[in-house]
């Protein structure tokens, strides 16, 4: 049981509902929870609002809303899985036990409430509260597309020009990231490069002061320079397929015809000039 001091009771009335509401839960210590998926501790924060809400509007004294919640919070849970009868005896119970602290006025006026709400949807609120509730629920992750602002209209163009634009602009992008994939290309061979030297310098395995002949010299030479040259044929091939493919962009760039752009001037200035010059004559 959670009781509440007058000033609460004050507070949470002087809010918006859900602001209320929000703030009762942090009065009441409870955590916070997903109403959607879990109906019972929103029903229950609900008939206590309501009962707030309810003895504030009868005028009664804050001190006489806290103790009209606490009556009504504990016979929710004394009634809990009891019959309607058995309800009503405890109802009867607690009205004596609350005798003392509450007027009889007021009393009289919470049972009569809780008559028209609580005993009203008895068994509804039995059924949240003794029985458990089996989720199934399936959640979709929709994702919202907002529209791109709009330009202004002053910097509008013809669909034929913005077209030519948007081609051009594709053909310039296609060519950066050609660009870039030989630039990543050269610095990947490079490294391979290095790496396969390195490898192949460490399995000679060499002792130290080591006399090397002649011949075996050659032959080492003559398989590092091959190393070199094959990564160096592999990235002179890359280098010549990416010069044929930019240039190949190139040439579709002019072979896209810019859209004429359409005269200024308009009809009426040019029969205003025509018919000046006709009185000239």
């Amino acid at each position: 049981m959670s009781w509440l001091e007058a000033e609460d009771c004050r507070q949470v009335l002087q809010l918006q509902k859900e602001d209320g509401r929000c703030h009762l839960i942090k009065l009441l210590k409870w955590e916070d929870f997903d109403e959607e998926k879990d109906l019972k501790p929103g029903i229950i924060l609900d008939y206590l609002y309501n009962t707030i809400i309810f003895a504030a509007e009868k005028g009664f004294p804050w001190p006489s809303v806290a103790v009209a919640v606490c009556f009504s919070e504990e016979l929710l849970y004394e009634t809990e899985g009891k019959t309607m009868q058995e309800a009503l005896r405890n109802l009867r119970d607690k009205c004596e036990e609350y005798q003392h602290k509450l007027n009889p006025n007021y009393l009289q006026h919470l049972v009569n409430h809780l008559m028209g709400t609580f005993f009203k949807h008895y068994r509804l609120y039995q059924f949240v509260l003794c029985e458990d509730r089996v989720i199934d629920q399936t959640v979709y992750d929709l994702v919202v597309q907002i529209p791109h602002e709009a330009p202004s209209l002053k910097d509008g163009v013809s669909a034929e020009l913005w077209k030519y634009q948007k081609q051009i602009t594709e053909l310039s992008e296609a060519e950066d990231q050609l660009r870039a994939g030989m630039v990543a290309f050269r610095e990947t061979m490079q490294l391979k490069s290095e790496q396969e030297l390195e490898k192949f310098y460490e399995d000679l395995k060499f002792q130290d002061k080591e006399v090397i002949e002649r011949a075996n010299l050659e032959k080492i030479i003559k398989a590092a320079h091959e190393i070199q040259m094959s990564v160096a044929s592999e990235l002179l091939q890359k280098e010549i397929e990416t010069a044929f493919q930019i240039l190949d962009l190139k040439i579709q760039k002019t072979t896209i015809s810019l859209p004429a752009t359409k005269s200024l001037q308009s009809p009426v200035t040019k029969e205003t000039k025509t018919g000046r010059k006709g009185k000239k004559k």
